[in-house]
């Protein structure tokens, strides 16, 4: 507690000094800028009889007495205010033009006239066709002749069960007979039918399938039933066409593996 109380007045001490040496150099500061002061206090009496007395000098004339000159006081420099410069205020801003809906164009009023109701044109009735009626038997139209002298028959192709040999299911092929102008058979080998296509290309002989008629004829294609297209042809032995070419299927069945095809002479 010593120590801390020494302290404080060591302080204490330290700072009246301070206070002192200032107010000593502000004295001599004030007495050696301005001793006009000085001169005007009451101490000025003081100051004047510690300086010793000097005894006149006799004159001898006239001296001319120059005004001693005045000690003009150094300005204090004045450090100029920053003073902001005044907003300029645009009292007179043009305000922003609003957008101004145009008029409103009123459509005009478009008068209407009544239309012309055109006159009804007058319209001729028709009359009655009178309908010529033939007189005798109705005729009937005779078949185009063909090209060729044989045609197939009306019914032909058409499918069976082979029946013609002992082969029954092992066996698939096309069949028939030609016959004349009387629906009687040809004379046996006097025409050949060429049968194509699907792996077969043969011409068996009319007459040489008796099983059929005495003009049949038969082409072996298959030794199982299956569906398949072939071309057929009446050829004379000599080769000549005297039929169109007719194309037929045959079937993947038992009871239908036998295709019948007729030749039919018309001219």
């Amino acid at each position: 507690m010593k120590k801390r109380g020494d302290s404080i007045i060591l302080n204490v001490l330290t700072k009246m000094f301070m206070v002192i040496a200032v107010l000593a150099l502000l004295g001599f500061a004030v007495i050696f800028f301005v001793p006009d002061i000085l001169a005007n206090s009451p101490f000025s009496d003081l100051w004047k009889s510690s300086e010793p007395e000097v005894p006149p000098t006799p004159t001898t004339a006239a001296v001319a007495v120059l005004p001693s000159p005045t000690q003009t006081p150094t300005p204090r420099l004045l450090v100029p205010t920053w003073t902001p410069a005044a907003l300029e205020i645009n009292d007179t801003a043009t305000p922003a033009p609003t957008n101004t809906r145009g008029p409103t164009l009123t459509p005009s009023v478009v008068p209407t006239f009544p239309t012309k109701t055109p006159t009804p044109t007058h319209t001729p009735t028709a009359t009655n066709t009178p309908t010529v009626t033939p007189i005798g038997p109705t005729q009937t139209a005779s078949p185009t002749r063909s090209a060729f002298p044989f045609t197939k028959s009306d019914n032909s192709p058409f499918y069976l069960q082979n029946y013609a040999n002992s082969a029954g299911c092992d066996w698939l092929g096309i069949a028939g007979e030609v016959l004349d102008l009387n629906r009687k058979p040809v004379i046996a080998g006097q025409y050949k039918v060429h049968v194509w296509d699907s792996g077969v290309d043969q011409r068996p002989m009319v007459g040489g399938a008796p099983a059929y008629s005495p003009s049949g004829w038969e082409q072996f294609v298959s030794n199982a039933p299956a569906i398949r297209n072939y071309n057929v042809q009446l050829e004379t032995t000599s080769g000549t066409a005297v039929s169109q070419v007719y194309t037929v299927q045959t079937r993947a069945s038992c009871n239908q593996n036998l295709v019948r095809l007729d030749f039919i002479q018309n001219h």
